[in-house]
């Protein structure tokens, strides 16, 4: 009597393709979950971490089959194909994610000006709190981080631009509004002044009349304009992640100061994201002042 020979399918092609499929939703339902405030900060991290862990066992899986459709002669070619290339583009982020954190230090606070960063207006007392759900503190600038800052991001510095700093608010706004970033807090904004009517008019008239000595006078006590002060927060694309970032307006002589500063509420590492945002927003800036910018 003739025997029957019968093909074995590799059950580990069968679990490498399974899980594949099942974290393409799985991944997706986090992300969404997330950005809906239906799960928290730490357990977002708890479900990536679970989703890596069954991507490493997909990979397990997916060599053990090619290994026993290679000694065995299983079949299952197109299933560990299949699923071992989707595992392969999933890993993908982590393994970026992974080289950004060798490739920059481990900060979250980055500034234009290390020495002297700009001052938060409302985002230090907002972090504070929001403690409770893991948002970092406003963290104040030492020497090494300073110095840590520098020597990692080279490029990042200041602006001068020829132009009053009215202008460069007016740029600064139409930036932070064509992107849509709320705005968290403002200082040192000029309030623009009603049209006088004929009394007042009338009385500045009596006003320039006064003497020589007087008009010395109230020259001398004129205060400088304040440092203008414009804060907002910009969020990541895919998780929605919050950073605020504050620009500070000095006027100067002849031109305007732009300083910025980028900072992570979650997470230690931003992985080159605050400093690569801050120099996106100059470059806009640089545009939106007809490109006429100087290095600080």
């Amino acid at each position: 009597m003739a025997g029957i020979y019968v093909e074995r399918y590799s059950r580990a092609a069968v679990w490498c393709q399974r899980l594949a499929f099942f974290l393409i939703p799985y991944f997706i339902a986090v992300i969404i979950l997330f950005r809906l405030s239906k799960i928290e900060t730490s357990q977002l991290f708890a479900l990536i971490g679970v989703g890596f862990m069954l991507l490493l066992i997909s990979l397990v899986f997916a060599f053990r089959s090619i290994s026993e459709l290679w000694t065995k002669g299983y079949r299952g070619g197109t299933m560990v194909v299949r699923g071992l290339l989707i595992t392969l583009i999933m890993l993908v982020p982590f393994v970026y994610f992974s080289f950004l954190a060798l490739q920059f230090p481990l900060a979250n606070d980055v500034s234009t000006d290390p020495f002297n960063p700009p001052d938060y207006v409302t985002a230090e007392e907002t972090r504070e709190g929001l403690a409770d759900k893991g948002v970092n503190p406003v963290g104040d600038y030492a020497r090494e981080h300073a110095l840590k800052i520098i020597g990692a991001y080279p490029r990042l510095q200041p602006r001068r631009y020829p132009a009053g700093a009215e202008r460069v608010l007016e740029a600064v706004r139409g930036i932070v509004e064509e992107n849509e970033w709320p705005i968290t807090g403002s200082q040192g904004i000029p309030e623009s002044k009603p049209e006088a009517t004929d009394t007042e008019l009338a009385d500045n008239t009596e006003a320039t009349s006064e003497t020589d000595e007087d008009t010395a006078s109230l020259e001398d006590a004129a205060e400088t304009p304040d440092d203008i002060y414009f804060e907002f927060i910009e969020r990541t694309l895919v998780l929605g992640f919050e950073n605020d970032v504050v620009i500070r307006i000095v006027s100067e002589d002849r031109n305007t100061l732009v300083d910025m500063r980028a900072s992570s509420r979650l997470g230690r590492h931003d992985f080159g994201y605050n400093a690569q945002l801050i120099e996106r927003i100059l470059t806009q800036l640089d545009a939106a002042l007809l490109g006429i910018a100087g290095e600080g």
